[in-house]
This record gives structure tokens, C-alpha cells and sequence, in this order.
């Protein structure tokens, strides 16, 4: 399998490393000494990130309250396009109009009971070819073998999404993948790059290194040809052509409502795809490695997941009764977090955010303090603080990993807490109108996977057969986290696996 180009071609480690470098002391030079203690009364602090200064709530249950700010006010679209740079990378003055979006949230999250199976179908043979077993190389007599996990978990991902993005045979070309994949990670490392420079230059900087023009013509070179096919097919057919049941000959049929050329699906594609494969990707690679940290929760992992199998095969209803499951990848979420900041929002006008005494959102905002928040502010939520803090979950241990901690809300409180609920202490997702409208493929693929890897494979850490195992530390580059590409795991094939169930 081919290994992912991690910083963009023609820039060598070093030199990426003296760009991040210099645009860092860049930045120090006009903000050193401006940091201020945080006064015991405030509700917003502001605090250096990378390129800027950002605003976030002394609180966390403040950022319910920006949440609901309108967006002509504080915009998400905005904060997207200049924290990943949007406009450069992902093409946002294309697509930024969002037009998917009513396709993902009316059309593909209502199709999920036909799209699980898909994944499914997709799942078995992406799981054989990402971790084989047949050649006898790394492979001990007991039968375990040695794999690094990050770049297999990503094709894993890449392979069953884009079966409900493109569909057969697409979906199964190793050259696609790995293009959405390089893509994927190119877009997060570009972003940095272009946020270590002066405004100015920019746009220069990107026509010198960005292979993502690359990218858009090789995604081209495999998405085009599709579409034309299914032109013809149209127009030869008419109404009795049977449109493929996929996400492209979706967005297709919204780009002929809007009149978009060909090359704005595309870009469209290669977005989802980005969305897809990034957070589905760390997510899932977080709650594995977590879950080998605490192997005493493997067996009743697996046990849920053979019963609600064999209940319902591989289904959307097999995946919502694990429970456990479902408690087990929400705490992952909390505890791993994917970032120090995340669900940006920049004001685009001078106004006044109403700040509620108590977080309440649903207070009077006749009776909420009014802070002046200028044009230009990003403002965000501190996602270690909302996942850790301990007046929410207070009597419940924020620092302790609890697999069953959201089985206890749900039962004390009756309030749902599944893998897709967003709260100002839950953030991965996002919150508010502008939370993730894909998190729930994204969590049907996550529990899917995780119980097709529990069913099929005996898993754990290399050592932990002499002494107790211990979870792998992240890596933090900038304001973001994500596991070390570099870790392994050791997996085995169990004798069960060929039940008829899998």
C-alpha cells in the first residue's frame, strides 16, 4: 500500500519546519507580552493561537451562548476559511455556497437503513486488505502479527465512505484512496503552512508548494469519467435509466438545479471526502487505541456486538442497539480530544454577544450581560476545558475514563447521549446549527467498524503481555491533536471470525 506524502511534494521536512518556524516568531513579534492573568470575573478571555489572537469563553457553558449568535454576525463559514485556509485549499470560493449540505441532511442521513449494509459489504474486504494475514512476515507461531495502524485505518475509511460517496467499482481503486487520503492530509498541513506567512503572500506561497491543484486534477482524472457515463446513460435511457444510489449522482442532480458545471462536483467530492476521512479517521484510531489501553472492556464490547448481530445482521438497527458500544466511542470523543480549540466562529460585524448569567440558552436575552465583540474577532470554545470540566461533570470524574458514563446520563437524566449528541461539552462534532450534518454516517462507520474489529481480530499492544498496557501518547502539532502514525498494534485473527455473522 502506499504511503501517504504527509507535507506536500518538492517541500522537504525541514524546509516546511523553517516556514512553521518563522511565521510562528512572526506572529510572537507583534503579540509577546500581551498576555494577561484571566480576572475571576471574566467571560471571555483571548488567548495566542497560531497566527492570531482568539477569543474563548472563561467557561464552557458560554459557548452555547456564541452558538446561538446569527450568523451574520459570528460566521462559521468564515472561521473555516481562514483557520484552514478554505479559499486555497478546499476551494470555498467555489463551493462555499454549501449546496451538499441539504443533500447530506435531508437525502443521505435519511438513507442510512440502505447505506449500512453497503458499509458493511465494504468493511470485510477493506479490513482483509488493509491488515493481511496470508504472507507468514512479522507473523509469530501463536498467530500475531505487527501492524502500524494509522495510514490502514484511513484506507479502511477512505474504502467504506466512498462506497456511499461513488459507489462500485471507485470505491475499491487503491490509486482514488490514497489520492482522497493524501488530499486529506495535505489540506490540515497546507493550512499551517499558509497560516505561518503574512496575509500577503499567501497566495504566492500556495501557486509555489500547494500539491493540491495536483489533488483536483487527479480526483478529476477518476470522477469525470463517472459523470459522463452517467450523463450518457441518462440521455440514452431517459426515465428509465436507474440512477446509482450514491452521493455523486446526488450531488449531480443538485448541481443541474443550480446550474454548476462539472468541475464544482468534483470539488464538492474531494470536500466530503476531506470531511470523511480526517475526522472519521482520528476518531476511530482514538477509541481503538483507548480501548487496547483498557483490554477488560474488549470482551463485553464484543459480546454486545455478536448478540445485536446476530439479532439484526449488519444493520442501522444492529448498530443502535450497542449501547455499550455507543457509551464506550462517546467517552473516547470526550477524553481524546481532537484539538485544543475547535467551533470557530468570526464576528464579520462589530455587535454585541448576550452572555446568559448561567449558560442557560434558554434565559431572556433582555436579561443576559452584552459583551462588544469587534469585527474580525475569532472567536471559539476550549474543547480540553468543555470536555473536562468538572462543574458539568461533576460527581462523575472528568479525568477518568468511564466507558459507561454515558449509559448512567441517559439513565439518571432519560436524556439521550448517543456517539451524534453535540453539547457545549461534547464538541467533536461541532454544536449548535453549524454541528457536523455527517456525523451520523460517520458514527454508523465508526460503531460498524469497531465491531466488525472486535468480532474478527484478538487485539492488543506490543508489552502489554508484561505489564500493564498504556495508551500511546498523541501528538500534538499546533492547536490540533492525533495519534502517532507511527504506533502499532498487534491483532490475530480469531477462530470465531468464521462464524456466517461476519
Amino acid at each position: 500500500m502506499a504511503t501517504s506524502t504527509v507535507l506536500p511534494e518538492g517541500l522537504s521536512s525541514s524546509t516546511v519546519l523553517l516556514v512553521l518556524t518563522l511565521g510562528y516568531v512572526y506572529f510572537l513579534a507583534w503579540t509577546f507580552g500581551e498576555t494577561k492573568k484571566i480576572p475571576p470575573n471574566a467571560k471571555l478571555v483571548k488567548i495566542p493561537s497560531f497566527s492570531r489572537w482568539t477569543v474563548l469563553p472563561a467557561q464552557s457553558k458560554y459557548y452555547a451562548d456564541i452558538v446561538r449568535a446569527p450568523d451574520k454576525h459570528l460566521s462559521s463559514q468564515q472561521a473555516v476559511n481562514e483557520f484552514l485556509q478554505a479559499e486555497l485549499t478546499l476551494h470555498t470560493d467555489e463551493i462555499g455556497d454549501n449546496i451538499q449540505i441539504p443533500v447530506i441532511v435531508n437525502t443521505l442521513n435519511r438513507s442510512l437503513g440502505d447505506l449500512v449494509p453497503l458499509v458493511h459489504d465494504e468493511a470485510v474486504l477493506a479490513f482483509d486488505e488493509a491488515f493481511p494475514f496470508d504472507d507468514s512476515e512479522g507473523k509469530s507461531e501463536d498467530g500475531w502479527k505487527s501492524f502500524k495502524i494509522s495510514r490502514p485505518i484511513m484506507s479502511i475509511v477512505g474504502r467504506v465512505s466512498n462506497r456511499i460517496l461513488v459507489g462500485l467499482p471507485l470505491c475499491r481503486n487503491e490509486t482514488y484512496i490514497n489520492t482522497n487520503i493524501d488530499f486529506a492530509v495535505e489540506v490540515v498541513v497546507m493550512s499551517h503552512v499558509l497560516l505561518a506567512v503574512p496575509a500577503f503572500i499567501r497566495n504566492f506561497v500556495n501557486k509555489l508548494i500547494s500539491p493540491i491543484p495536483k489533488r483536483v486534477k487527479q480526483s478529476t482524472a477518476f470522477i469525470q469519467p463517472l459523470i459522463d457515463e452517467r450523463k450518457e446513460k441518462e440521455e440514452t435511457f431517459g426515465e428509465g435509466y436507474e440512477k446509482p444510489f450514491d452521493f455523486l449522482s446526488w450531488l449531480m442532480d443538485t448541481a443541474r438545479k443550480y446550474n454548476k458545471p462539472d468541475r464544482d462536483v468534483i470539488l464538492r467530492m474531494m470536500s466530503t471526502n476531506f470531511g470523511s476521512i480526517h475526522t472519521t479517521s482520528l476518531t476511530f484510531t482514538n477509541a481503538m487505541l483507548t480501548l487496547l489501553a483498557h483490554p477488560q472492556y474488549i470482551e463485553p464490547i464484543r459480546e454486545e456486538c455478536d448478540r445485536c448481530v446476530q439479532e439484526e445482521g449488519w444493520t442501522k438497527a444492529a448498530m443502535d442497539k450497542m449501547v455499550f458500544l455507543d457509551s464506550f466511542m462517546k467517552e473516547s470523543q470526550r477524553v481524546d480530544v481532537v484539538a485544543a480549540i475547535l467551533g470557530n466562529r468570526l464576528a464579520i460585524s462589530d455587535f454585541t454577544l448576550k452572555l446568559s448569567s448561567d449558560g442557560d440558552t434558554s434565559t431572556d436575552s433582555s436579561s443576559s450581560e452584552g459583551v462588544f465583540i469587534p469585527k474580525g474577532t475569532m472567536i471559539a470554545a476550549n474543547l480540553v476545558d468543555a470536555h473536562f470540566d468538572k462543574d458539568v461533570w461533576s460527581g462523575k470524574d472528568p479525568d477518568t475514563f468511564d466507558p459507561y458514563r454515558f449509559m448512567k446520563i441517559q439513565k439518571e437524566t432519560g436524556r439521550q447521549w448517543v456517539i451524534t449528541t453535540t453539547s457545549p461539552n461534547i464538541l467533536t462534532f461541532g454544536h449548535g446549527r453549524h454541528a457536523c450534518p455527517g456525523r451520523y454516517l460517520a458514527a454508523q462507520e465508526m460503531k460498524l467498524m469497531m465491531a466488525y474489529l472486535v468480532m474478527k481480530y484478538d487485539m492488543k499492544l506490543p508489552g502489554s503481555e508484561k505489564a500493564a498496557p498504556q495508551r500511546p501518547r498523541n501528538l500534538w502539532i499546533g492547536n490540533n491533536s492525533m495519534p502517532d502514525p507511527r504506533v502499532k498494534v498487534l491483532l490475530k485473527r480469531r477462530s470465531e471470525a468464521s462464524s456466517g455473522r461476519l
